[in-house]
């Protein structure tokens, strides 16, 4: 049988629980912080795969642009002036 004589043993029985409470609701949020992260990481792999995509597509249409006659009329290709080192 429990028997509680002294204002002690009732703070250490509330202060038990209340501290094996607080742990519960610790690890509870820890688990929803780590679940946020492995969210957040797939996230973030799906757009750098996307990200890649969009990259080389835009290098195509640049070099495709830049192929084009009305490019190279416009801009043409600048000659480049050799410079002679003097000693």
């Amino acid at each position: 049988m429990l028997v509680m004589n002294t204002s002690a043993d009732i703070f250490f029985v509330i202060s038990s629980v209340g501290f094996v409470v607080l742990w519960i609701l610790v690890a509870i949020v820890l688990m929803y912080i780590l679940r946020a992260f492995h969210t957040f990481s797939r996230i973030l792999k799906i757009v750098e795969k996307d990200i890649n995509a969009i990259s080389d597509t835009t290098r195509e249409l640049i070099d495709d642009m830049q192929e084009s006659s009305v490019y190279k009329f416009l801009f043409g290709r600048k000659k480049v002036k050799k410079t002679v080192k003097s000693e």
